[in-house]
């Protein structure tokens, strides 16, 4: 079966390889493009740093002078997720304070209510397509350091995939559709024509989590998606169970 990715460029070629080394083909279609953006960041009056993902500390270290690095050492940093809370401690050698169990804005910000207190300020290095869960509940400050921009040429792989589509179909084979944030299926889905939304229905579509679900749906799919692990890593079973 083949499985069309909808990540950004290089994370999708990681997807992609996790795919075919187990034994699925891929379409990489990316329906947003990451833009590093400069930013003055001033860490003095923050406790807490919170990533809600890695391209947020990417982002956010690109724009660290060494004074600043040392600075980051020393305050408690709190991750949406797993694969987030890797991506800092590959880059700062620290380890993340706190992790939720579900990997969602919602359950990040009720792990972070037990543990913030009450003066201490709250850091969010993120993208302005951000949902504002940790700023209302938690007064955080925002910061962008990376916007997500969106691709000119969907429309033009929409077409080519639709062909892909059709030819898979005649072929008595369905394509998976994935989608990991609820932007790449925004930005997908307003590309497509009605007479190919309709066939994508009859296709697989998963989702990485909740949130992303509840986008994916609204255009009139029900999506699969991790029972827990709200990661590619985690979607990789879900596929897999479809590939009978």
């Amino acid at each position: 079966m083949k499985v069309v990715i909808t990540r950004p460029l290089e994370k999708g070629k990681d997807f992609s390889e996790m795919l075919e080394n187990a034994g699925f083909g891929t379409i990489i279609i990316p329906t947003l493009e990451l833009v590093f953006k400069k930013a003055e960041i001033n860490l003095e009056k923050y406790s807490w740093i919170v990533f809600t993902s890695p391209r947020g500390i990417e982002g956010f270290f690109k724009n660290l002078t060494s004074k600043d690095i040392e600075k980051v050492l020393t305050k408690k940093i709190g991750a949406i997720g797993i694969e987030t809370a890797k991506e800092f401690e590959k880059i700062f050698k620290k380890p993340v304070y706190v992790i939720p169990d579900l990997y969602t804005a919602e359950n990040l910000l009720e792990a972070l209510e037990k543990q913030v207190k009450p003066g201490e300020g709250v850091l969010v290095p993120t993208t302005p397509s951000t949902r504002d869960v940790l700023k209302e509940g938690l007064n955080a400050d925002l910061i962008f350091v990376y916007s997500s921009e969106e691709p000119e040429n969907i429309s033009k792989k929409l077409e080519e995939l639709e062909k892909q589509v059709i030819s898979e179909n005649k072929n008595n084979k369905k394509v998976i559709l994935t989608f990991t944030s609820g932007l790449t299926a925004k930005n997908f889905f307003k590309h497509c024509r009605p007479e190919f939304l309709e066939l994508l229905k009859e296709q697989h579509v998963v989702s990485i989590g909740p949130i992303t679900k509840k986008n994916v749906d609204s255009f009139g799919f029900d999506s699969l998606m991790p029972e827990k692990n709200y990661t590619v890593e985690g979607m990789l079973p879900v596929i897999k169970a479809l590939n009978i």
